[in-house]
C-alpha cells in the first residue's frame, strides 16, 4: 500500500513538469537570403546561401536570393549566424558552387524561449562579402573555414581580403582533413 501512495505522490510531482513542456511553443528561426532576387539564376549579384548556421542549428538546404528558408528547430541563446553564399551558382544545375564566401551577421543574433529567430542575410545586415566592400578578418574568416563549414572548406584555403578559395598544398589536408569541392 505504501508503494502505490509513494508511487502516486511522484506522479502529482512529476507530472506537472511534464506538462509544462508540452505547452511551450517551440523555438524556431529561419533563414531569410535578402539578396535582391534575378531572373537569372546564375547571378553574381544575387547569390544564394549554400549553407547556413546558428548557435547549435544548420540550414541544411541551398536559399535563393529573396526567399526564406523552411523553419528549424532551435535553442533559446545569443550568438552570431554563420552562412556561405555561393556567387554565379546556380542551384538547378545540379553542380556544387564552384566558389563559397563565408560570412556573419554584423550583430550577435538573441532568442527566448518559444519566439522565432529571422537569420537576415544581407550586404547590409553580414559581414564577409568584399562585393559590399565588408570582408571578415582573416581570423574570422579561419574560424568559419575550419569550425562552422569544415567540410566544405576541407582542403581548401580561403583568404578573406579577396574573398578567394585556392586549393592547399598536397602536404596540408585543411581543416576538414581531406581535400574535396565544395
Amino acid at each position: 500500500m505504501n508503494f502505490w501512495k509513494l508511487w502516486a505522490s511522484a506522479g502529482l510531482v512529476i507530472w506537472p513538469a511534464l506538462a509544462g513542456c508540452d505547452g511551450a511553443e517551440p523555438t524556431n528561426a529561419v533563414l531569410s537570403n535578402e539578396y535582391p532576387s534575378a531572373s537569372d539564376a546564375a547571378s553574381a549579384e544575387s547569390p544564394p546561401v549554400y549553407r547556413g548556421w546558428w548557435s547549435v542549428a544548420q540550414f541544411p538546404a541551398p536559399v535563393p536570393a529573396g526567399q526564406v528558408s523552411e523553419p528549424v528547430r532551435i535553442v533559446p541563446g545569443s550568438d552570431y549566424g554563420y552562412a556561405l553564399l555561393a556567387p554565379g551558382w546556380d542551384q538547378t544545375s545540379g553542380a556544387a558552387p564552384s566558389a563559397l564566401v563565408p560570412v556573419r551577421s554584423a550583430e550577435k543574433l538573441s532568442i527566448g524561449r518559444g519566439e522565432s529567430l529571422t537569420f537576415v542575410v544581407s550586404a547590409r545586415t553580414t559581414v564577409g562579402d568584399c562585393r559590399a566592400g565588408n570582408p571578415l578578418t582573416q581570423a574570422d574568416a579561419d574560424y568559419v573555414t575550419q569550425h562552422i563549414f569544415a567540410a566544405q572548406f576541407a582542403g581548401l584555403s580561403y583568404d578573406a581580403a579577396s574573398c578567394t578559395t585556392s586549393r592547399t598544398l598536397a602536404g596540408d589536408a585543411g581543416a576538414g582533413g581531406s581535400a574535396g569541392a565544395p
